[in-house]
């Protein structure tokens, strides 16, 4: 039955608490549930340096005369561009360009980079510095396959086919660890 207009103005209103039972009771299984699903994730960092900005202060030591290699991997939408320190090489590195595999579509030469990155280690082998640089439209995916390509030495020296390349396992030393092909990245700015 419908109040008066007089009674709905000065009538108490009464505010019922909610009934939270029923959400506290999907919590209690969702919590447990997610907690499970996040155990098969495995998560991995990549170690990586940010580039230098501006002047280094660093003095550069007498004793070490030996001018570093400065490899560089840029990343651009043709394929790869590997440079070196200007003052070690005599010729310019061809590029690397995009093939297809299989007849398959155009994908990234990994194969081929990778041979070349062994090429390097073995002519200047206590390098460990390498810097990955890319266009901006590149994808993360293909940076962190080249980033991939670059870190740990595999079984052999040279790969000409994808395939081979990716069922490639990494080589150990005698305490099973992986051999570093060039561990220590940093992200430069392609240009």
């Amino acid at each position: 039955m419908a109040r008066k207009p007089s009674e709905r103005r000065h009538g108490k209103e009464r505010v019922e608490d909610l009934n939270l039972s029923p959400i506290m009771s999907i919590l209690v299984i969702l919590i447990p549930m997610l907690l499970y699903a996040f155990s098969f994730f495995e998560v991995k960092v990549q170690a990586v340096t940010a580039p230098r900005m501006g002047p280094s202060n660093a003095k550069p030591k007498e004793e070490d005369e030996k001018k570093p290699l400065n490899l560089t991997v840029l990343v651009t939408s043709k394929g790869f561009v590997v440079k070196q320190q200007a003052e070690l090489t005599t010729e310019p590195e061809k590029p690397i360009f995009k093939r297809s595999f299989n007849g398959g579509t155009e994908e990234y030469d990994f194969p081929a980079l990778y041979s070349r990155l062994m090429a390097k280690k073995k002519q200047y082998p206590d390098e460990s510095t390498i810097n990955i640089g890319a266009e901006m439209d590149i994808p993360w995916h293909i940076i962190a396959r080249t980033i991939d390509a670059a870190r740990v030495q595999l079984v052999e020296d040279s790969y000409e086919d994808l395939k081979a390349y990716s069922e490639a396992k990494v080589k150990s030393n005698s305490k099973g660890e992986a051999v570093d092909l060039f561990p220590a990245v940093v992200f430069v700015v392609a240009e």
